[in-house]
């Protein structure tokens, strides 16, 4: 049996930057070479394709065979994000092999180390054009491509297909149900082959070698989840901090309100991260819109209900009504303060009119 097995690493970098570094790394790919056999190819334009870099490949050793891997880098300007591809065509193996490249620790310290390395290469050159900040969160995702009929393959695999979708080396010994339920995540566009989602990984069967396409969907698909959480932790960070200057608001003095300059900052902060998060998840919204009502929307689909994104997404929601809320109570304040100013300057024309009339009088 020949396939595949690709290993994504995904990392969040500033969505803002406008960036492209082919001339840093030369080996940009060309997709016009590639004959997508699922949508009619002229639907494909409907969304934006990343940047693809191909580098230096390699080989490592895996149960005394030599395997060639190649390295690609996916720059997703939309996104805000890049993805690293190590890719490890495979020739004449059996499921044990495949699933030896999803559980192996020896051998992921391996692989995880190759990604470390091309991380920082990345990294090193996107510096040189924008401001590259350490993110702790990041996404890992297998993607297998079994290059047989559906029927095929799955008559000597079906019991293997669960572990690799969410991560479990025995899933024989899984309640029946929640496995039926893991197989139940699946599309196929024609008789002979099937995609499954699962939550640690994705398997494509088919005879058709054109896959490239649903390798960029699942890629899109922790884009987003990486995004989310990102988000996540962001709101909660600004959220947390802000509480109790909030909370002090009412607490706050005549004098203090007027020239203090924490109501400013307060309103500037809650802005500034609320106006990032409703952009952030504008792009991720044209993306998935461009997609259009096809094969790969569908495909999209089954990523967003396996990773709950659109649970995520009102969350990241609810978070930005609360911070709208905020920012409209600390619009008051401002107001107020606006107010106070305006009266405590006519108070002070009014006593320096007074002084000038007394001034006047016993000159």
């Amino acid at each position: 049996m020949d396939g595949e097995f690709i290993k994504l690493y995904i990392y969040d970098i500033p969505e803002r930057a406008s960036y492209d570094i082919k001339d840093l790394f030369k080996n940009v790919e060309d997709f016009s070479k590639y004959e997508y056999n699922a949508p009619a190819p002229e639907e494909l334009p409907t969304f934006t394709l990343p940047q693809i870099y191909n580098l230096k490949g390699g080989e490592l050793q895996v149960d005394g065979k030599s395997i060639k891997y190649r390295v690609q880098v996916a720059l997703y300007a939309l996104g805000g994000a890049y993805s690293i591809r190590i890719r490890f065509p495979l020739e004449n193996i059996d499921y044990s092999f495949i699933t030896k490249f999803s559980f192996d620790k020896e051998l992921a310290k391996e692989i995880n180390a190759i990604a470390e390395k091309i991380k920082k290469r990345v990294e090193a050159e996107l510096s040189k054009q924008i401001n590259i900040s350490a993110s702790t969160i990041s996404e890992e995702y297998n993607f297998y491509f079994i290059n047989a009929t559906k029927n095929e393959a799955l008559k000597s695999g079906k019991g293997i297909i669960p572990g690799l979708l969410i991560d479990e080396p025995n899933p024989q010994g899984l309640d029946q149900s929640y496995i039926d339920n893991v197989l139940s995540k699946s599309i196929s566009y024609n008789a002979d082959d099937i995609t499954y989602v699962g939550w640690e990984g994705a398997v494509l069967i088919d005879k058709l070698k054109s896959f490239d396409y649903e390798l960029i969907v699942a890629e899109i698909a922790n884009i987003q989840l990486l995004k989310f959480r990102v988000y996540k932790e962001k709101a909660s960070i600004v959220l947390k901090e802000t509480s109790n200057s909030v909370a002090g608001l009412d607490r706050m003095g005549f004098f203090e309100r007027i020239f203090s300059s924490k109501l400013e900052k307060l309103n500037k902060r809650l802005g500034i991260f609320q106006d990032d998060l409703m952009e952030m998840l504008n792009r991720i919204d044209n993306t998935v819109f461009g997609m259009g009502e096809w094969y790969l929307s569908r495909l999209y689909n089954l990523f967003a209900s396996t990773f709950r994104l659109n649970e995520l997404r009102e969350s990241l929601i609810r978070d930005s009504e609360i911070i709208e809320r905020r920012k409209a109570l600390v619009h008051d304040v401002l107001e107020a303060k606006r107010n106070d100013i305006l009266e405590l300057v006519v108070i002070l024309l009014i006593l320096v009119e007074i002084v000038v009339e007394l001034i006047y009088l016993y000159h």
